[in-house]
């Protein structure tokens, strides 16, 4: 059987609220209980001019927690720091992975301070770029209540390092047969189109949307591990070759 879930990135005080309202109603039409990544402190410079400052910005994530939205700790700051592609060497660019325990562990604590003082409640952490590594987990598990990591590379919920897994796949929707899917939206960044298509899509295939709650998690395998390996050392290669066919036709165009 297919499950579908659907998470949002990059809440914060200056989103364009327009843009992430035609989310909260399609969403509320269907009843589906999203994941809401929320930056406890943006400061993240293209996030900051999305919009005008939400003085009620707070208030905004717990009328959301109050719908039963899944509140993700989505970072601290959402400032990338350094190039490092973290476990799932995805991206080279990240708030967390590679700097020391220490540093990792204050901007846990920090976050961690928002929320409370906030009154939200964050089960779940999101880490910007998907680029976190093992000092990040340790982190968590230190000094939040995270209990779910959503990220992961594998077609179904797992428990590793402690934590319940959530993988995160796709960018947007596509039918599936089997198996749990994550579809990972930007409402800032969200074309008329895709947000269309989606509408379309959720129409269509609501019932198969779950919550978090729903979910059963399985044990991380060592098949599990080369399935996971596997799936990161081709893309690093397609990637490579993608590189050396650019740079070899640039080459030709100087020439």
């Amino acid at each position: 059987m297919v499950q579908y879930l659907i998470r949002l990135d990059d809440l914060c005080p200056t989103n364009d609220l327009k843009k992430w309202e035609r989310f909260f109603n399609l969403f509320d039409l269907y009843e589906i209980k999203p994941i809401i990544a929320v930056i406890p402190d943006n400061h993240d410079p293209k996030l900051s001019v999305c919009g005008d400052l939400n003085p009620y910005y707070w208030s905004l994530v717990r009328h959301l927690q109050k719908k039963d939205y899944i509140i993700g700790m989505h970072g601290f700051e959402h400032r990338y720091l350094n190039r490092n592609s973290g476990l799932f060497r995805l991206n080279k660019r990240s708030e967390f992975a590679g700097l020391p325990l220490y540093i990792q562990e204050q901007k846990v604590k920090a976050a961690v301070s928002i929320f409370k003082r906030e009154g939200v409640h964050t089960p779940l952490f999101i880490a910007p770029a998907h680029t976190f590594d093992r000092n990040t987990l340790k982190a968590l598990d230190k000094h939040s209540d995270v209990l779910i990591i959503s990220d992961g590379l594998l077609r179904s919920p797992y428990i590793r390092f402690g934590f319940g897994w959530v993988p995160v796949q796709l960018s947007e929707v596509a039918v599936k047969s089997k198996h749990t899917w994550t579809f990972n939206y930007h409402p800032e960044t969200c074309t008329d189109e895709a947000f269309e298509k989606l509408e379309k899509f959720i129409a269509e295939n609501h019932k198969y949307f779950v919550s978090l709650s729903e979910l059963t998690f399985k044990d991380y395998t060592l098949k599990d591990y080369f399935k996971e390996q596997y799936i990161i050392y081709s893309r690093l290669a397609r990637n490579f070759i993608k590189d050396q066919i650019s740079r070899f036709r640039h080459l030709k165009l100087v020439r």
